[in-house]
């Protein structure tokens, strides 16, 4: 049966009771760095920590009593799984979730504490799926799949049908893509409610799934991406039957613009983000031209992310934009050359991080040392005018490139 707009706003009546209502804001200094007007929904705060609780609800609440006796079983790299679990614990349901191997800890972690049977299994979801199917065939568990089933995409959709109540008409509404059944969710409700909104697919560049068959092209589907929630290689079926019509476009975006969209949200925002759920800024990061001086939503859809790698993250951002950098500096091996260097660092206000002095590099005449120092400034100039300072002492400096 097709979903109607109705369903989803019945739907949302039933799972809002378990549901935190995230806040839709406007972002007024990332807005200012793109010349648009960007609205966040900040469903990264969800209680779970993603959107996923309200596909999952939905389900749980369509069944009857004699199949939520015999438990639930879903596949997921994570923030279903999450959400699966913390719905089943809420309402006395048994649930199970196959996880692919590589999940990241934080999620395997999470699930299980909010009441999950974990089951690791499987180098990709595709893998995962085929384990959930054995385990159906032996246990008799009802399926709650992430995307290709119609109670979760009426779940999915009441995130944009939460949003429009906080805010007005967008010009274009960002989703993250990963199964797409948070695309169909919110073509569904657009549809209905915000007509004239261009409803746009965000997918990572390794997994171009609705891209492939949206734009009928053969793009390599796989690889390891920071984006790991919407890494999918097949569109399910059934959310594509109502996105095909309703979806004005479908783009990808790189990893190097997921990991600066990550790092804008925590410096500006001071939210943290993972890296689905950065997808849609990745987008504006990606097409400024597109969106100027549009009105723009965007979805953090996640932020379960790992701490290593948010740390991991954030120092990177601070490499590209030239405020941690490491130097490589040839100098006369004899006394007095390493404290030109860190007298000038000293007094240009930069704070020397690390130093590593060798004098036996193969490379280099037996007269010469090489010294590599790595220093924090404010910015780009600021480094510029430090290099300047050392290169005048007849110091020449190579910077390391790989960021």
């Amino acid at each position: 049966m097709k979903i109607l707009p109705e369903d989803i706003f019945s739907t949302y009546n039933k799972i809002k009771p378990f549901l935190r209502i995230t806040e839709t804001s406007y972002s007024e200094l990332i807005s200012k760095n793109f010349n648009c007007n960007i609205y966040i929904k900040f469903e990264n705060r969800q209680n779970t920590g993603s959107f996923k609780i309200r596909g999952a609800l939905s389900k749980l609440l369509s069944l009857s009593n004699k199949d939520k006796l015999r438990g639930v079983i879903g596949m997921s790299a994570g923030n279903h799984a999450q959400g699966l679990a913390y719905s089943g614990n809420k309402l006395g349901l048994d649930t199970n979730i196959v996880m692919p191997l590589g999940t990241p800890f934080t999620k395997i972690r999470r699930t299980k504490n909010f009441g999950g049977n974990v089951f690791l299994k499987g180098g990709d979801l595709i893998e995962s799926k085929n384990y959930v199917n054995e385990l159906i065939d032996k246990f008799g568990y009802i399926e709650v799949h992430p995307y290709n089933d119609t109670e979760v995409i009426k779940g999915q959709g009441t995130i944009y049908l939460e949003m429009l109540n906080q805010i007005s008409e967008l010009d274009y509404l960002l989703v993250p893509v990963g199964g797409g059944g948070l695309l169909a969710g919110c073509s569904i409700i657009n549809s209905a409610l915000s007509k004239k909104t261009k409803i746009i697919g965000v997918e990572s560049k390794f997994y171009p799934s609705l891209h492939n068959v949206f734009y009928k092209k053969k793009l390599k589907c796989g690889g390891s991406t920071i984006a790991e929630g919407i890494a999918v290689k097949e569109i399910g079926t059934i959310p594509y039957d109502y996105i095909k019509d309703e979806v004005d476009s479908v783009i990808y975006v790189s990893d190097t613009s997921i990991e600066r969209a990550i790092a804008m949200l925590a410096l500006n925002e001071k939210v943290v983000v993972e890296g689905a759920g950065a997808a849609g800024l990745a987008a504006i990061i990606e097409n400024p031209k597109t969106f100027k001086n549009s009105n723009v939503g965007i979805i953090l859809c996640g932020g379960n992310i790992d701490s290593k790698i948010i740390s991991s993250i954030l120092m990177r951002d601070l490499v590209r934009a030239r405020q941690i950098t490491t130097m490589t500096i040839t100098m006369p091996d004899k006394p007095g050359q390493l404290n030109i260097i860190a007298n000038i660092c000293a007094n240009s206000g930069a704070n020397v991080l690390q130093v590593e002095h060798n004098r036996f590099t193969m490379d280099l005449s037996a007269s010469l040392a090489k010294l590599d120092i790595t220093i924090e400034t404010q910015n780009e100039d600021h480094l510029k005018n430090i290099i300047n300072l050392i290169e005048k002492e007849g110091l020449p400096v190579v910077l390391d490139d790989n960021y």
